[in-house]
């Protein structure tokens, strides 16, 4: 067996074992933070786990949808993206969670920061069911140019547009997916943690700060999980820009990377 087959088996492999386990986990996790936010009558009133329910559900959608499609792909070799309607379907939807998610996170990040700053009276349930509906409907309208400019012509679903497939090598992927949410989650977490030491300080209601302190732990734990399993993403989807080798062998490490 060659350097290059012992790689694709090692890809293969990873994509069946990591993948199938990061999907069951990632699906019971997303299942168990929903019940915990619309059940507990402590996190039930809050904006802040609002925005955390949305983003659980947004992503056991990806996982479910775009996880799935990849394992059989990647680790099965069973493409059900060779016809056109079902590479659209895919590459919508899954541009839609990609998109939807990190910006939840984000508005949570902003929210958690807001509720425990002068700006409180924007922290509110009203407000944050407007956010996630717009932002949905948003990302949902933007989503329509992959639908449009993706097809699967040779059995392969590829973007046919070459000034679109520009945008999005050189836009969508490192600033929409990458830079603005990675920024925006780190600075307003930063902040939230910041003023949730200072209301410490001031020794304000027990239980509020006990609450605040909790949605704070946990906002954070989910930026810290974005950071982790977007970065090296974007890292990799950069360095993959700039390499030109039709080395087979090379192909095979990046793609095992």
């Amino acid at each position: 067996m060659s350097t290059q087959d012992i790689l694709i088996f090692a890809t293969r492999q990873v994509n069946i074992y990591f993948g199938l386990s990061i999907m069951i986990l990632g699906v019971v996790g997303g299942i168990f933070n929903i019940i915990i936010f619309t059940t507990l009558k402590t996190f039930r009133e809050t904006t802040c786990a609002f925005y955390l329910t949305a983003v659980s559900v947004a992503n056991i959608i990806q996982l479910l949808i775009v996880s799935s499609v990849r394992i059989l792909s990647e680790g099965f070799s069973t493409d059900i993206r060779r016809t056109s309607w079902v590479c659209k379907i895919y590459i919508y939807m899954a541009v839609w969670c990609l998109l939807v998610s990190p910006t939840y996170v984000c508005l949570a990040t902003i929210d958690q920061f807001l509720s425990m700053s002068y700006y409180r009276r924007f922290s509110n349930l009203r407000f944050a069911q407007r956010c996630i509906f717009i932002i949905g409907f948003f990302w949902s309208l933007y989503s329509i140019c992959f639908l449009i400019y993706y097809d699967a012509p040779l059995g392969i679903c590829i973007d046919t547009n070459s000034n679109f497939a520009m945008y999005v090598t050189h836009f969508h992927y490192p600033i929409l997916f990458g830079v603005l949410p990675l920024s925006t989650m780190i600075t307003f977490s930063l902040l939230a943690f910041y003023n949730a030491r200072t209301l410490i300080s001031r020794q304000i209601n027990i239980v509020r700060l006990s609450r605040d302190r909790q949605l704070t732990a946990m906002t954070l734990v989910h930026v810290v999980f974005v950071v982790i399993t977007t970065l090296p993403y974007i890292i990799n989807f950069i360095y993959s820009l700039n390499q030109t080798t039709n080395d087979t062998e090379q192909i095979a490490r990046n793609n095992l990377i």
